[in-house]
């Protein structure tokens, strides 16, 4: 038996970053003034149970219409109203009941990812189960064991829902009973991140990036592979310079899927055939973002960088936030929005990357994307404080 091995990405960051002067590495980048043309306001805050607190994990609030779906690890589901932060429906899953002090607050459900689509709210769990709720009223519809830990959100499209395990399955689940219609073993690597890329389920394939350094593509009606490329290679002298995970979700423009590694490549592929159109040396395990002809990329030592997707010709990088742990950014109007592990949103310009924009809130840090609302920026902190921020110009 492989016995893997899980180094969470923050702790990536943290060996990086974890020194008490300036001769024993590189530390974080302290916050530096800046000439603010953008504000940030929030407009609503509330808490859905204890969030993921010391764990880390990519759970984030997922939005439908006029509703925001929120989680915690524990298990606290819930339906919050955009507008205010009232609460329309709450659930709890989890396993066994609190006894003296042992389970105090009962087994968790170790919930890992929402998404909403149509009718139904789908959540994974690292137990090794996947919920479908009725997004109106809360009410569970099915519940699928599957055979291993659900560590990204699901995807969901062509009538299915796929989750990514930690140990290197992908699974293929009716999203109307559950029933499961194919299983994919993909290579895992001994050494890997905490996490798996979140599949992408578009033009009769099913996508996403392993943790062996290799952007995959199945066909999503049967799980046979259609192709796979490597991305990155394991090199270097020490464990963590050769973790290649390529943990991101993949982000599909057209015919060409775009996809980043840990210690690789920024890579745009062809999608039919997995031919690589241009690579640039950006290394990175968040997901690449598209902004119009651009493609934004938070590398692993949190620079944020613009390329022009056709060539992936660097516009500009922004390396002020050097190691704080920064988010993928949102975009909302003239602006990228990103939050990071200090508790702080930031607002860069997009056309040329620099900072404008702060809000500070509540300290604890903030692990997950922010997620629009309409003009309204959806953030979820490690603690379970759900804050719906407004922006405003100077």
């Amino acid at each position: 038996m492989v016995l893997k091995r899980w180094l969470t990405a923050f702790a990536a960051t943290a060996l990086l970053a974890a020194c008490s002067s300036s001769d024993d590495g590189p530390r974080h980048a302290e916050l530096q003034p800046i000439t603010t043309t953008v504000e940030g306001r929030i407009e609503w805050q509330t808490r859905v149970g204890q969030g993921i607190q010391q764990h880390y994990s990519r759970l984030r609030p997922a939005v439908q219409d006029d509703k925001v779906f929120v989680a915690d690890r524990h298990g606290a589901i819930a339906a919050l109203n955009v507008a205010d932060g009232r609460q329309i429906w709450r659930n709890e899953i989890g396993g066994r009941r609190g006894i003296l002090n042992r389970w105090f607050k009962g087994e968790p459900a170790r919930i890992s990812g929402l998404t909403v689509a149509g009718p139904l709210l789908f959540v994974g769990t690292e137990n090794g189960k996947v919920f479908a709720f009725n997004n109106e009223s809360g009410e569970l519809e099915w519940e699928q064991s599957v055979p291993g830990e659900v560590l990204s959100a699901p995807a969901v499209g062509d009538g299915r829902v796929v989750v990514h395990l930690g140990n290197g399955r992908v699974v293929s689940m009716s999203a109307r009973t559950g029933g499961i219609q194919w299983q994919h073993e993909d290579d895992v690597s001994l050494l890997s991140l905490r996490g798996t890329s979140q599949p992408v389920i578009s033009s009769g394939g099913v996508m996403f990036g392993g943790s062996t350094g290799k952007a995959v593509v199945l066909i999503s009606q049967t799980g046979q592979l259609a192709w796979e490329e490597r991305i990155a290679t394991p090199t270097g002298s020490t464990e963590l310079e050769r973790i290649v995970d390529a943990d991101g979700t993949p982000l599909i423009v057209g015919g060409t899927m775009y996809l980043a590694a840990q210690n690789g490549e920024l890579v745009a592929l062809d999608l039919r055939t997995g031919e690589a159109l241009w690579k640039r040396d950006y290394g990175a395990w968040r997901s690449p973002v598209q902004v119009q002809n651009r493609i934004v990329l938070v590398d692993q030592q949190s620079n944020l960088i613009s390329v022009d997707r056709n060539n992936g010709l660097e516009q500009w990088r922004n390396t002020d936030l050097f190691l704080r742990s920064v988010t993928e950014p949102a975009t909302l109007g003239s602006y990228l929005v990103a939050a990071d592990r200090f508790g702080y949103m930031h607002w860069f310009d997009r056309s040329n990357g620099q900072l404008v924009g702060r809000l500070e809130l509540n300290g604890d840090a903030v692990r997950s994307a922010p997620v629009l609302a309409g003009e309204r920026i959806i953030v979820q902190d490690a603690a379970g404080r759900i804050y719906s921020v407004r922006q405003s110009e100077r």
